[in-house]
């Protein structure tokens, strides 16, 4: 079966298998290469593709035939994985694959001969084995789903920590990435063997009575596979999806598709082949790209508790919530009418209702019982509801502001906090600079009169010249830091809205960018930055992303925060933290839920509910307090604020 093709490759990929397949379709056994810069998944065949042929392919009926193997000049070719395999064994050792019994023995050993490298082991010990000439007996297909049970426990760690390690180098991520992949697709590419195996074959009853499991974990590694390219904001190519839809239809012709089975172990409740492709398609309704790698995740572990409450009906029925054809290599799509003989529906009501009643337990600041293995930072009742609203039984219209594409337009775009600030608070200082030209009895020269007792021509030189780059904290609370970049980052401007942009960019030179990003944007005849949140990441090309762009604020202003409850802030903070003799923070009129509420961005590790500051911006002195938080990222975090009271001046700092 195919795994997924890069792009570039996907008119010549389904050429080939509409003219191998002719009608319904053609089901080939290939496998894959990463692609180190793109993650794509290439298909390179068992065998040269010039002299070998394919090992399995549809009838017209349904059903699957083995082909021969290929020949060259009379002889049957066979590569090392093939000698690998039959040099397997020879040497006195017990087959680690004979029986069940024995692959659950080999599995243990390598876990206490390796612990988590047993993981990449039983993935090698597969590719050798993976081979067109395999001749698949039922005790081999049970010592290999034995196998996947007994080792399935540590994929599922691998997965935990690619997860939970956000920040890990781009090389650690990849070599992650591939050993999660590599070990179900070597599953994969194994159970396929056991799909063309007729009753009539020797010990056929018995490789049958095992393909729902079978065909439910293929499922299960494809739903796998799609995840992972959600998370990373690729999208599954039309062979994919080809396949997928095939490989159900197979399924459902056997009678295999509602047939209940423990997928790895009866821990677990029971699930069906339809569970999982429901599960797979459900996921490809959330490709938008609005969510990030663990919300992601944490849809995908939804449908695998739910997908259950969702039946596919091979009959149109009006209250159809989506539909998908078996004959077409596309995901789910809203059902806009009948679409067929191969078309399948089902409704998503039940399951809506149940995420609808969890999101209202959560609302309440309690967690559902179902869902507290799941529950980490960044899982909330909002992403219940986008979740009931992407899946809701009938599509819900919702306000949303018109976009008017653009073209010929860039964007500058500077990020970090402390950028962020500098960049908005220069026109503030350049005309505090130009007021101590004239007012001769500024703040900082009644300083220098009151120790020095006179301002020398020296001093206003000094004034007017750069400041070394040193953390030194001045009488006024000036910070002497790096200068501004001469150039920013442009992005090619694609439409523009009231409430926010669409802009393209390269990926090279781009890796900071991911979903929540505060960033700072201009057009290049603007003086002023607004500021804003990226929402939506997906890829459009290999080298190519999209980004939506919600406006925050076209008028922040920089701030200076002080404690109440402390005379002076740590004077070990970098430089570009400082300002004012306080924190650097930028503070904007907010619209939120149709509201214009009073924000401001700080540090995150300044945040406390209630906490109080007194706040400089614009020359004006105020008292806050802290709000509940409105967004958060990796090292700011935006809150409501609410007014204490205005301050004449501020109280004197010893």
């Amino acid at each position: 079966m195919d795994w997924p093709r890069p792009q570039t490759g996907l008119g010549a990929g389904l050429d080939r298998q509409r003219q191998k397949a002719g009608s319904p379709g053609y089901l080939s056994l290939d496998s894959y290469k990463e692609s180190a810069e793109s993650a794509l998944f290439f298909s390179n065949g068992f065998l040269a593709r010039q002299q070998r042929a394919s090992l399995l392919a549809i009838n017209s009926d349904g059903s699957l035939r083995r082909r021969n193997t290929a020949r060259l000049g009379g002889l049957t070719i066979l590569d090392k994985s093939m000698l690998d395999f039959f040099a397997r064994g020879s040497k006195g050792k017990q087959d680690p694959l004979a029986n069940a019994s024995s692959a659950k023995a080999y599995a243990e050993k390598l876990k206490q001969e390796f612990g988590a490298g047993a993981h990449d082991k039983v993935a090698e010990l597969l590719a050798g084995l993976n081979s067109p000439s395999l001749e698949l007996s039922a005790d081999q297909l049970e010592a290999v789903l034995a196998l996947n049970q007994e080792t399935q426990p540590l994929h599922d760690t691998l997965c935990v920590q690619y997860l939970m390690n956000a920040r890990m180098p781009k090389v650690l991520e990849a070599q992650l990435r591939a050993q999660i992949l590599n070990y179900g697709k070597q599953f994969t590419d194994f159970y396929q063997y056991a799909l063309p195996v007729e009753s009539d074959n020797p010990n056929g009853v018995r490789v049958q009575e095992h393909l729902p499991l079978v065909l439910a974990r293929m499922f299960y590694y494809l739903a796998e596979y799609a995840k992972w390219q959600y998370v990373r904001n690729y999208q599954p190519d039309e062979v994919f999806w080809l396949n997928v839809n095939q490989l159900y239809r197979f399924a459902e012709q056997r009678g295999w598709d509602s047939r209940p089975v423990f997928l790895f172990g009866e821990k677990n409740g029971a699930t069906t082949v339809q569970d999982q492709y429901l599960a797979l398609h459900m996921m490809s309704v959330l490709s938008n790209g609005n969510l990030n790698a663990r919300q992601v995740n944490f849809s995908y572990e939804l449908l695998a508790l739910l997908s259950n409450r969702m039946t596919i009906s091979k009959s149109y029925f009006a209250d159809a919530s989506f539909c998908v054809s078996l004959a077409e290599p596309k995901p789910a799509a809203r059902v806009k009418g009948e679409a067929g003989e191969w078309a399948r529906y089902w409704n998503t009501a039940e399951l809506v209702e149940i995420l609808h009643g969890w999101a209202i337990v959560m609302e309440a600041s309690r967690i559902p019982a179902e869902l507290k293995r799941l529950i980490e930072p960044g899982i909330d009742a909002s992403l219940l509801r986008i979740l009931t609203r992407e899946w809701a039984a009938k599509p819900v219209l919702f306000e949303r502001a018109e976009r008017v594409a653009v073209s010929d337009r860039q964007v500058e775009v500077a990020h970090r906090l402390h950028l962020l600030h500098k960049l908005i608070r220069r026109p503030d200082e350049e005309q505090m600079q130009g007021q101590r030209g004239v007012d001769k009895d500024s703040y900082e020269d009644a300083a220098n009169i009151r120790i020095y007792g006179f301002v020398t021509s020296r001093k206003r030189d000094k004034t007017l010249s750069p400041s070394p780059a040193t953390s030194s904290l001045s009488l006024s609370g000036e910070t002497a830091e790096a200068g501004l970049p001469q150039e920013f980052q442009r992005w090619s401007l694609e439409n523009v809205s009231q409430t926010g942009l669409g802009v393209s960019l390269d990926v090279m030179g781009n890796e900071w960018v991911s979903l929540g990003s505060l960033i700072g944007f201009r057009e290049p005849e603007q003086e002023g930055w607004s500021l804003g949140i990226i929402r939506r990441v997906k890829r459009t090309g290999r080298e190519r992303i999209y980004l939506g762009v919600e406006t925050l604020s076209t008028r922040p202003l920089a701030a200076s925060l002080r404690p109440t409850d402390a005379r002076l802030i740590d004077p070990t903070l970098p430089p570009d933290q400082v300002w004012l003799a306080g924190h650097i923070s930028l503070f904007m009129p907010y619209r939120r839920a149709g509201k214009v509420v009073n924000a401001l961005i700080l540090p995150l590790s300044l945040y406390m509910l209630g906490k109080q500051f007194y706040m400089t911006a614009r020359g004006k002195h105020f008292q806050i307090a802290l709000g509940k938080v409105l967004e958060k990222g990796s090292d700011w975090c935006m809150a409501e604020v609410e007014l204490v009271k205005a301050l004449d001046k501020l109280p004197v700092a010893m």
